[in-house]
């Protein structure tokens, strides 16, 4: 009965897809503040976010953006948004390929 549900339902309305369409839209927002200069001009934070902030790994590793924040915010909205839209995906995908066999 699931299945064929899921097989009904357009895709933007699949949650995988919500998932998957908000960490597209942040990282868009990052961008065009990004290459307008937009910066927000966020207050300085505690000892332990300015440690996290300018850790070896936001400060040389993972750098997509000047911004250390968006840097920050990005790899956050990764862990936390990413797989829950890849295993929904596969997960629908999967089971459209096993309701056409």
């Amino acid at each position: 009965m699931e299945a064929r549900l899921n097989k009904a339902q357009p895709i933007w309305k699949r949650t995988w897809f919500r998932y998957l369409g908000a960490f597209i839209i942040v990282q868009l927002l990052f961008i065009i503040c990004e290459v307008t200069a937009w910066a927000p001009n966020f207050r300085p934070g505690g000892e332990f976010f300015n440690r996290v902030l300018n850790s070896q790994f936001f400060t040389e590793w993972f750098t997509p953006y000047k911004i250390p924040h968006f840097n920050m915010f990005t790899a956050f909205f990764a862990i936390t948004l990413l797989p829950y839209a890849l295993i929904g995906a596969m997960k629908d995908f999967t089971a459209r390929k096993n309701i056409n066999n």
